[in-house]
This record gives C-alpha cells, sequence and structure tokens, in this order.
C-alpha cells in the first residue's frame, strides 16, 4: 500500500529579509591624491614601459638611444598608460553592482542603523562623478591601473592552475 501526501503547506525560509534603501554613488576621492594608486600600479606600468621602450629603440631610426628611450616613455605615457588607465576606471565605475561600488562611495538617502549596515540592498537612484579636470583625469587612470593589476594577478591565478597541472603531466615536479 503506497500514500501519497498531500501536505501543501509552504516552505519556510531561513533568508533574511533585506531592507531597500535608496542612495546616491557619489564618486570616490583617496587621499593625497591617488599617490598609493600609482604606487600599487607601478610593477606592472614600469614592466610594460621597459618592454615597450626596448622594442621602441629598436624599431626608431634615431641613431641616438638616450633619445629613444625618451621618445618611447613620452608616447608611452601619453598614448598607452593615460588612455588605457582611464578607460579600465570607466569600465568598472560603469558597473558598480558586479565590481562591489568600486570607485564609488555609497550615500543612503534614508538612516540605516549599524545593525543592518551590511544587510541592506541598496537602490541607485543616481550617480555624482566629480568634475572633471586634469588632477582628475589622472586621478582616474591612476585607479584604473590598480584595476587592470588586480585582473592581471587573478587572469594570471586561472591560467596558472592548467599550466601546474600539465607540467606534471610531463614529469615536472617529481
Amino acid at each position: 500500500m503506497t500514500e501519497t501526501s498531500t501536505d501543501t503547506t509552504p516552505e519556510t525560509t531561513t533568508k533574511a529579509p533585506r531592507r531597500e534603501v535608496p542612495a546616491l554613488l557619489i564618486e570616490a576621492t583617496p587621499a593625497v591624491n591617488g599617490i598609493g594608486y600609482w604606487l600599487l600600479a607601478s610593477p606592472l606600468i614600469l614592466y610594460l614601459a621597459w618592454l615597450w621602450v626596448d622594442i621602441f629603440a629598436y624599431y626608431s631610426p634615431i641613431p641616438w638611444r638616450w633619445l629613444d628611450w625618451m621618445l618611447g616613455a613620452v608616447i608611452y605615457w601619453l598614448l598607452f598608460v593615460l588612455p588605457l588607465g582611464y578607460a579600465a576606471h570607466k569600465l568598472v565605475t560603469s558597473f558598480p553592482r558586479p565590481f562591489q561600488h568600486t570607485g564609488w562611495d555609497v550615500q543612503p538617502l534614508e538612516a540605516v542603523r549599524p545593525a543592518e549596515m551590511y544587510t541592506v540592498r541598496y537602490v541607485f537612484t543616481g550617480r555624482r562623478p566629480a568634475a572633471r579636470d586634469r588632477q582628475r583625469i589622472w586621478l582616474r587612470a591612476a585607479q584604473g591601473w590598480v584595476y587592470l593589476e588586480v585582473a592581471a594577478i587573478f587572469i594570471g591565478f586561472v591560467v596558472m592552475i592548467p599550466l601546474f597541472f600539465s607540467a606534471l603531466d610531463f614529469g615536472f615536479g617529481r
């Protein structure tokens, strides 16, 4: 004899309710005009500068090596470092949810108690970017290069896993 269950009670969930709070995104301004960002991004920038200047000097028809290095460095900075850093900053700050509000300060428009600070879901009603002046462009480029360096580290980590296992297959590490 088989018995069928006709229980139609809904399942209870243990998920805590999240209150939605309207908020503004205000562009963050780090201390000391972003010097720390340039220091964090300097290994990647210097490595790529070394590579770029060496290739530039190799293919340059100018007979003076020191002039090749200076021209290569200036061209690298103006055509590569600033635009790529600015573009990376623009990309990351365009999507605040997946990048955990990187580059933005969240300003709630309603009061949030400290006890519920981490359970609140912010609904963004607007963005307030900072003024676009020369100092802010340098700062955005520096922030963008830090984002690029973090991405390079993460991608390098993910790529190294299959390389590790393929090296083991060929007998390395035994």
